[in-house]
């Protein structure tokens, strides 16, 4: 892929969401299966919205020269909300990183004969996170299209096998939001804005480099909307005893028995490591250049997570991530809204 082409940019901006967006499978049935019919309406919007910012991104960040999230938001909102960007955006890349690893360990501890298994998948994944970040993420696209190839092979051959998942768990969900098409809506714009500050990152690093911002927005769309098709396909067939599971994907794999265990252990960690990735490199572009946004970045992370530490990162994770993430949603659209100040303002650099 050459410098400056759309599908390179798409490739990576889809890494730097892979982990949070379509990695497990549990993320799809709370944002789309969960609906029913609804779920298509949903990701069909959902994929529109992720390629609608991350095009939009890409274009401010050519455009201005950008080298962080907040210094955009800055432009779009005003000067004030950049510290306030900074720190959203900072904490929401310090915790996707801490639930990478914890995710990157769990599967250490399924998958490795080894003692202190946890500690193993970390520090597997850190160790290649941080080589890729050394690497100033140059090799982001090609995982990017690594994710796109292997999940659609992974999701679409779990689609067309026809024999019903062995649900040994006892229970089964309420869908109380099973064929709305307002919730669809809803979730779908969460779903979307969530990865596309997730990956903001990624877009303002590569999205310099552009070409034809509206193409990359196209294309992210597009291999968004094939991920997400082929898995909702796969879980819709499984059924509401499926859908009540913590890992359903892991569930329907086991039909292939243990080559679906591998598959399905590999293709997570494989997401949740460009992800992990993508979000140190995130981190360090906006801490380690001048700007708007730098010392509420850094104020947020050194302040707020020790914080976090000593009330225990699992009861954290589970209770500020989901807000930050909403936070962060809100944000992205209110700066995707103020786009009309891209027909007034000037070309000149935004830290």
């Amino acid at each position: 892929m050459g410098k400056g082409k759309p599908a390179r940019t798409s490739a990576a901006i889809l890494a730097a969401a892979a982990g949070t967006g379509y990695a497990s499978g549990r993320e799809i049935v709370l944002f789309f299966t969960q609906l029913g019919w609804a779920s298509w309406i949903g990701i069909a919007f959902a994929s529109a919205v992720f390629g609608l910012l991350a095009g939009l991104l890409c274009h401010c960040a050519a455009r201005w020269n950008a080298e962080s999230f907040a210094g955009l938001c800055g432009r779009l909102l005003g000067r004030r909300s950049a510290g306030l960007a900074g720190a959203l955006h900072a904490l929401l890349l310090a915790l996707t990183s801490a639930v990478m690893l914890c995710a990157a360990g769990e599967l250490g501890a399924l998958a490795l004969p080894l003692r202190q298994g946890f500690l193993w998948g970390m520090g597997l994944a850190l160790l290649i996170a941080l080589a890729l970040s050394l690497g100033r993420l140059r090799a982001l696209p090609w995982l990017g299209i690594a994710v796109l190839a292997v999940g659609i092979s992974f999701y679409g051959g779990l689609a067309l096998d026809p024999r019903p998942p062995r649900v040994y768990l006892r229970g089964d969900v309420a869908l109380a939001l099973e064929g709305s098409p307002a919730a669809a809506v809803l979730l779908a714009l969460a779903h979307g804005a969530m990865n596309a500050c997730l990956a903001a990152g990624a877009c303002v690093r590569f999205g310099r480099e552009a070409r034809d911002p509206a193409c990359v927005g196209a294309v992210c769309a597009g291999m968004l909307l094939a991920l997400l098709a082929c898995a909702n396909a796969d879980l819709l067939r499984g059924g509401r005893q499926l859908l009540a599971q913590a890992l359903p994907t892991v569930l329907l794999a086991a039909r292939w028995g243990l080559a679906g265990f591998w598959l399905s252990a590999g293709f997570s960690f494989l997401c949740a490591t460009t992800t992990l990735a993508a979000a140190m490199g995130g981190l360090t572009d906006l801490l380690a250049r001048p700007g708007p946004g730098r010392r509420a970045a850094g104020a947020a992370i050194f302040g707020v997570l020790p914080l976090l530490c000593a009330v225990g990162i699992g009861r954290s994770i589970g209770a500020v991530y989901p807000a930050v993430g909403w936070l962060c949603a809100a944000l992205m659209l209110a700066a995707a809204c103020r786009a009309d100040t891209l027909a007034t303002g000037g070309k000149n650099d935004v830290k």
